[in-house]
């Protein structure tokens, strides 16, 4: 009976061993695939990146763009503001004929009121148009 015993307990080790060696053999393999899917996963990072970089360029490069087309519209309104506020003034200038109670000749005092107003922002070009007394 004893070897007997010592027959099953031989063949018991044996099986354990193989257990044990399939199982490390098992983690092996589990941890070579978690590495492959550790690499794609990396990779994917990297184009994702990648692509949010150009993503934020090109906004940056459009957000750019349309600033400088404000700022040239913005410009452009002034301009012509500033072309029709003198226009007008030159009209009142010469006097209205008709209608609104003014001679069609300007006292002296009136005419440098008109000419030269109230002062105006040196930095008024900072400000809105619609915030700007003309």
């Amino acid at each position: 009976m004893t070897e007997q015993k010592m027959k099953e307990e031989q063949e018991r080790r044996k099986k354990k061993e193989m257990e044990e060696r399939m199982s490390l053999e098992e983690t092996k393999e589990q941890i070579l695939k978690l590495q492959e899917k550790l690499l794609a996963l990396q990779e994917e990072k990297h184009q994702l990146f990648l692509q949010l970089k150009k993503v934020l360029h090109e906004e940056e490069k459009r957000r750019r763009k349309e600033q400088s087309d404000l700022t040239t519209v913005t410009s452009a309104a002034y301009q012509q503001s500033l072309t029709v506020h003198t226009g007008t003034l030159l009209l009142s200038m010469q006097g209205s004929p008709g209608g609104h109670n003014r001679p069609g000749t300007l006292m002296a005092a009136d005419r440098a009121k008109q000419m030269f107003g109230p002062k105006l922002l040196t930095t008024r070009h900072y400000l809105g148009l619609d915030t700007m007394s003309l």
